[in-house]
């Protein structure tokens, strides 16, 4: 038993002749624009083969077998845009989570911050050199490498530090969840007006800008 093998439209049909369908090809690749007078002149062929191109085109349904080719084309492209939408929604979210925690580990250090208490600045005094050296050995050193656990001592902040750490996780949480949200829907920026477009500009400076503290 022999299988039947379905035939897609843009492909040469049953009975087809090898030269008409040379010609369907140079007609279907014309692409949405295509004429017979077109396809004539892509097949450099003189004048009068136009009227073989006319009688196989009504034979064979050139023009529906070129829409359908058209629209297998554009399923095919709208199929690798769907992929590569989704790979780099998958990446924007990927980097939304990253910033998200980052800004939490953030927090974290400013936590840690604040619960050591405010170094007092001391008056410099000259110290050994032997001193020095072991000072430098015990901080750069592991606790499993020294003797005793490290001891950690004052943090070295100000009020003014503490600020600005605020005010950046502050100002890097608000714009993650501003690209996380869903903005104003209905706004196409091919087809708005300038007032739209203006409009738009104006809500997005609203969600961007973080709230006083």
């Amino acid at each position: 038993m022999v299988a039947c093998v379905e035939v897609t439209p843009w492909e040469r049909q049953p009975r087809e002749g090898e030269e008409a369908y040379t010609a369907f090809l140079a007609y279907r690749d014309l692409g949405p624009g295509r004429t017979h007078e077109a396809t004539r002149k892509g097949l450099s062929k003189r004048p009068g083969y136009l009227k073989p191109i006319e009688r196989w085109s009504s034979l064979r349904d050139w023009r529906r077998r070129a829409g359908d080719w058209d629209a297998h084309l554009q399923a095919e492209r709208d199929k690798v845009a769907a992929e590569e939408a989704a790979k780099w929604e998958r990446r924007r979210l990927q980097a939304l989570e990253e910033g998200w925690q980052l800004c939490q580990s953030l927090r974290a250090k400013l936590a840690e911050m604040l619960a050591f208490p405010l170094e007092t600045p001391v008056v410099a005094r000259s110290v050994p050199a032997e001193e020095t050296q072991a000072v430098i050995a015990e901080a750069v050193s592991t606790p499993e490498e020294g003797k005793t656990p490290a001891v950690r001592g004052k943090s070295r902040w100000d009020y003014t530090t503490v600020g600005r750490l605020s005010k950046l996780v502050h100002e890097l949480e608000w714009a993650l969840l501003n690209q996380a949200l869903p903005g104003p829907e209905g706004f196409d920026p091919l087809t708005a007006t300038m007032e739209e477009f203006e409009a738009y500009m104006a809500s997005y400076h609203r969600r961007v800008r973080p709230p006083p503290r």
